[in-house]
């Protein structure tokens, strides 16, 4: 369910999956419009109920150091994961 979940949110704000591996919990984007920005997002199962999800981003060759991008895409993921949990459409 997490791994749908960061995918249909990279999809939302823009981003283009380059690569998505669920067995590895690994997803790779790129969003083109504006400054190009890459983003990998890990997802770790931790115990039944808990997961860690991870993301780094590169605008080229530089780490995104500013936060925004960050926040902006955890949000959307707590908003996407809440409404599949409760099943909404």
């Amino acid at each position: 369910m997490v791994i749908g979940s960061v995918i249909a949110t990279l999809q939302d704000l823009g981003f283009v999956i380059d690569q998505a591996d669920e067995k590895l919990g690994s997803v790779s984007a790129t969003r083109l419009s504006g400054s190009v920005m890459r983003m990998t997002v890990t997802v770790r199962l931790l115990s039944e109920a808990r997961v860690t999800v991870r993301a780094s981003g590169q605008y080229g060759l530089e780490a995104v150091s500013d936060a925004e991008p960050f926040q902006q895409f955890f949000n959307a993921l707590a908003q996407a994961m809440f409404l599949t949990a409760h099943e909404v459409n």
